[in-house]
């Protein structure tokens, strides 16, 4: 890698990656090649496929045309909270919009590049209405969110054809955690089980021929098809004097443009290459400038909302109060320098504003997930200029949240599983030795409702695997054999990678309350999800 931001000298680039090309890809893409007209809202044709022999366009060259330093400017919101009987409607379409100023075609809901964030609120009873304007078949995963992963609410299964519309609803319980969710396409596929308009919502129902495909996961979120979601306001977890301060959502995704402003997908003749050179965006900005007033204190809510790649935050000159993770506020604020953002990842955190007047940046360091992953550069994301009146300096926050989950070190064990991460570019990614399937879990015998289990998750391989699981948070008891402190809980962590043949461990537990029902789980670099490194674990009462 090169010292500039995503540029790779071409001898050190490696061939695209993440994608296997597989007899059903290549079917898929001849039948996209033949059509004759393609849905698209905004543009009048449809995506132009990139060849295979032309080199990816160098950061620079993709940043041409964008416009840097605007002021910073949170997504738009769907808030039900004003509007309780409101019906959130998401349109999902091929689009032309601007990305930075600059006209890019990919895909949105309703439109734009940046989704609105949804707000929703504890014990709420919301629809959602997915419209599926696309070409291929779509879904909606609710991420973090404790809410059922049956029938018409959290259910990835489900599979909303082309020209169909699908109501998803969400009955969060009473005492759902507040903070920071995100939302996206989790489509194992590109078709439904049937042509027939009728199968909108069909779940995907396994039968015993059913075996690994791709899915399309990679290309809907890479497109533009996530957004931020907000349950509550943590603000009221905080000492009286910070219950009002200002709240940013921070949405963290890349693009990468081909020479037609298109947005680069994988197709029979091209391919998504997550190292290769990419433009990091904030909210689909570029180095916008965020003010802070000096002394002034802030809640970010920090998401990685991409597909594939990995951020490694830092505000150039301060510390990070982290009030909450993966939607869960924490049984012990702490601070930190640096935060570690893999796909699906999510932090809540305070910033407070020197006392002087200044600028300073937030940045995703260089960092390297695996001698068999990507390396990213240094790439600053956002000014900070501190400026105007000085502010009174307001507590400090320390110790646990109200609401924040209980201990669960000394938790009755029902049940102790492993889950072996494996596998590659070429092989296809596995867990515990197969391939997804939908007509069978890796495990052999059920959850049971009320209970909690440990799970030792093993990487074999040599790129580091973020481990989400639906449904349910967990609690983190060791990394690598070092117990780790009780901060909360979480729904996304990083598996080391193997060094020297000794496999990377984690070791979690998990509480399954509420719900029964088939809850996934699988890598979240969304292209490791689509080759195979997913699964799911059947919890019965």
């Amino acid at each position: 890698m090169s010292n500039s931001a995503g540029n790779v000298p071409d001898a050190k680039r490696r061939q695209p990656r993440r994608h296997l090309i597989t007899v059903q890809a290549l079917a898929a893409a001849l039948l996209v090649i033949a059509a004759a007209v393609v849905y698209t809202r905004g543009a009048s044709a449809a995506p132009t496929l990139a060849s295979t022999t032309e080199q990816p366009l160098s950061t620079a060259q993709q940043q041409a045309g964008m416009i840097s330093g605007q002021p910073f400017a949170d997504p738009p919101v769907l808030d039900t909270a004003t509007s309780p009987n409101m019906t959130i409607t998401l349109d999902a379409h091929d689009t032309r919009f601007e990305v930075a100023g600059k006209q890019v075609r990919g895909q949105s809901y309703n439109g734009s590049f940046t989704a609105p964030t949804l707000h929703l609120l504890p014990g709420e009873h919301a629809t959602i209405t997915l419209v599926n304007n696309l070409s291929v078949a779509t879904n909606l995963h609710f991420h973090g969110l404790h809410v059922s992963p049956t029938n018409d609410s959290d259910d990835s299964f489900l599979c909303v054809a082309p020209g169909t519309t699908f109501h998803y609803r969400l009955n969060l319980p009473t005492d759902h955690p507040v903070g920071t969710y995100w939302y996206h396409s989790h489509a194992m596929g590109t078709t439904c089980p049937s042509d027939s308009s009728s199968m909108a919502g069909m779940e995907m129902t396994p039968s015993p021929s059913a075996g690994f495909s791709p899915g399309d996961v990679e290309n809907q979120i890479f497109a533009g098809l996530s957004g931020a979601m907000v349950v509550g306001d943590d603000r009221a977890l905080l000492p009286p004097a910070l219950r009002n301060i200002t709240t940013h959502t921070v949405n963290l995704k890349d693009v990468q443009l081909d020479r037609t402003g298109h947005i680069v997908q994988n197709t029979a003749t091209t391919s998504i290459d997550s190292d290769a050179p990419t433009v990091r965006l904030v909210n689909g900005q570029l180095l916008p400038a965020l003010t802070i007033k000096p002394g002034e204190t802030q809640l970010w809510r920090l998401g990685n909302v991409g597909a594939d790649i990995w951020y490694h935050l830092q505000l150039d000159g301060y510390r990070f109060t982290v009030i909450g993770q993966d939607g869960v506020p924490a049984a012990k604020v702490t601070t930190a320098g640096t935060l570690l953002l893999p796909p699906g990842k999510r932090y809540d955190v305070l910033v407070t504003a020197g006392r002087q007047p200044g600028e300073t940046t937030l940045r995703s360091l260089a960092f390297g997930n695996g001698p068999d992953g990507d390396n990213y550069p240094d790439t600053p994301l956002f000014k900070v200029n501190v400026a105007g009146r000085s502010q009174v300096q307001l507590p400090t926050v320390s110790g646990a949240l109200p609401s924040s989950p209980a201990d669960l070190s000394n938790a009755s064990i029902a049940q102790s599983r492993s889950v072996t991460l494996s596998g590659d570019d070429s092989a296809g990614f596995l867990i515990n030795g197969q391939q997804f399937r939908m007509d069978s879990s890796v495990f052999n015998t059920p959850a049971k409702l009320n209970t909690v289990e440990e799970w030792t998750l093993t990487n074999e391989g040599g790129e580091d695997h973020p481990f989400h699981l639906h449904t349910n948070s967990f609690q983190v008891i060791s990394i690598n054999g070092v117990r780790q402190s009780f901060v909360g809980r979480q729904d996304t962590v990083p598996v080391p990678h193997a060094v020297n043949g000794v496999p990377g461990k984690v070791v979690i537990r998990v509480p399954f309350s509420d719900f029964t029902g088939k809850v996934m789980f699988h890598c979240h670099i969304a292209a490791h999800e689509d080759n195979g490194m997913m699964s799911y674990i059947d919890v019965v009462d």
